[in-house]
């Protein structure tokens, strides 16, 4: 499931550039606001209120900030809310932002030890099972009202023998993670319908990541993986991969890309604030960069907007419930 979520040439010159100073004070230096973070509270007459933040280990500590560190000032603002890490710190006066794997994630807002996170969508099913909401948010179009997603592609070299996923099988195709959507969960699901059984038809190998996976097709240690297309493309646009050299095989109907979440015991007041502010909150020049055609916060439908995720979580469990049986 789901990850994570899951750069552009900006990014990673802004990470070079602050290199080991960054890792030096990432818990002490501030985040500078924009002015869209600068806007004057919504909720000022309400009591201040703490609120945990941790997101996926998708990028650095630094990286994460330079992205998202402009909606966390504009939120505490909008809201007055006093955003932490796990560790008490505020992220008004820190970048030290809790990154955290997705299992251990999951547990941080299954326990109460984190209130709002960004998650890859196949989480979003398991938290809900949990009895977690909904997510209540994803990145958008605010004239369109497109919400922002991405496809599971079936990729090769464009040099290699395969034009087809059919001439894969009795091959080995890269999976990224076990828990990962787009990276496990949906080619298990998806991939029998066009003659691929994971396991059965084709050899599954984990290599840890949507960009090891693409890296390893590269270079040939992988004869082909399944990964998400907005990373492969944010790849592409990076220069670490060149598109011309990748082809794409097979690709699936679209999937819901990265949500944000609140915990069960957020009070709705508190829900409230966030969701008000989050909707309202226009997206920094770095973040329209790393997600193109979008620009604000768009609220979930997640009968609608899920439907693709809860597809391969429901066959994922049948499958499983099926397994003793087999046996």
């Amino acid at each position: 499931m789901r990850f994570k979520i899951r750069f552009y040439a900006l990014l990673s010159g802004a990470a070079f550039a602050l290199g080991p100073a960054a890792a030096q004070t990432e818990r002490t230096a501030p985040t500078k606001p924009t002015a869209s973070a600068q806007a004057a509270s919504q909720f000022a007459g309400s009591p201040r209120e703490r609120l945990v933040v941790a997101m996926p280990k998708t990028y650095a500590k630094a990286e994460t900030m330079l992205l998202w560190g402009d909606y966390f000032n504009h939120l505490a603002r909008c809201g007055n809310i006093d955003l932490q890490n796990q560790q008490g710190e505020s992220l008004e006066r820190s970048t030290n932002i809790d990154v955290l794997a997705e299992k251990e994630l999951i547990e941080s807002i299954q326990n109460g030890k984190v209130q709002l996170a960004q998650v890859n969508p196949g989480l979003v099913p398991q938290l809900v099972a949990a009895g977690q909401p909904a997510p209540f948010g994803v990145p958008g179009n605010k004239a369109s009202g497109k919400r922002n997603s991405y496809t599971l592609i079936l990729i090769s070299r464009v040099d290699s023998p395969f034009t087809k996923p059919q001439d894969l099988v009795g091959k080995k195709i890269a999976h990224s993670t076990p828990t990962s959507n787009s990276g496990n969960l949906a080619p298990r699901a998806l991939f029998p319908a066009i003659g691929l059984v994971p396991d059965q038809n084709y050899e599954v190998v984990f290599s840890n990541g949507h960009e090891r996976s693409v890296t390893g097709v590269m270079h040939g240690f992988y004869p082909a993986a399944a990964v998400a297309s907005d990373l492969y493309q944010r790849m592409v646009l990076k220069g670490d991969v060149k598109g011309s050299s990748i082809r794409t095989l097979w690709e699936s109907p679209p999937f819901m890309t990265e949500t944000w979440t609140l915990g069960k015991d957020v009070s709705a007041d508190l829900q409230n604030r966030v969701k008000k502010c989050s909707y309202s909150y226009s997206f920094s020049p770095k973040l329209r960069q790393l997600l193109p055609g979008n620009d604000t916060f768009l609220p979930i439908h997640f009968e609608r907007d899920f439907a693709t995720v809860m597809e391969v979580y429901n066959k994922t469990q049948a499958a499983l419930a099926a397994k003793p049986a087999a046996k």
